[in-house]
């Protein structure tokens, strides 16, 4: 089995040291290793673990949901890497129609083309969302 190190885990997933030992404090990412100097060393499980928990923090999950969702007995990986897929296709395409607004505004403030639709003024924006509930929770 590969091991890696701390040092070449966190340039490999472009975390850092640092993160990668908050984890391992946490109980979020223990390494599979400890050498006898107390080298923390992480085999091929810990890299997809470590994978998850990226997904997750993209998606916006809290580290205390993270590791409830990973602790979870019922935890299955393949299943959570489809619903990430999922969750991201969706993001892509709300960014997608967020940038295209963009450009329309720029567009119209340049008077390159005609004024925008209320529809396509907000077009991309999550309907009913409240955001400022949102930034206080942030």
């Amino acid at each position: 089995m590969r091991y890696y190190s701390v040092n070449k885990l966190a340039r490999l997933a472009g975390v850092s040291v640092r993160t990668l030992h908050h984890y391992d404090r946490i109980g979020l990412l223990k390494p599979s290793v400890r050498t006898e100097a107390k080298y923390r060393l992480y085999g091929e499980k810990e890299l997809i673990r470590l994978q998850q928990i990226l997904f997750y923090k993209e998606l916006d999950f809290s580290l205390e949901e993270i590791l409830h969702i990973l602790e979870n007995p019922a935890f299955n990986t393949l299943q959570a890497l489809e619903s990430h897929k999922l969750a991201l296709q969706a993001r892509q395409y709300r960014l997608s129609k967020l940038l295209t607004t963009i450009d329309k505004t720029i567009s119209t403030l340049k008077g390159e083309q005609i004024m925008l639709t209320n529809d396509e003024l907000y077009e991309g924006f999550p309907k009913g969302k409240d955001y400022r509930l949102e930034a206080i929770d942030k």
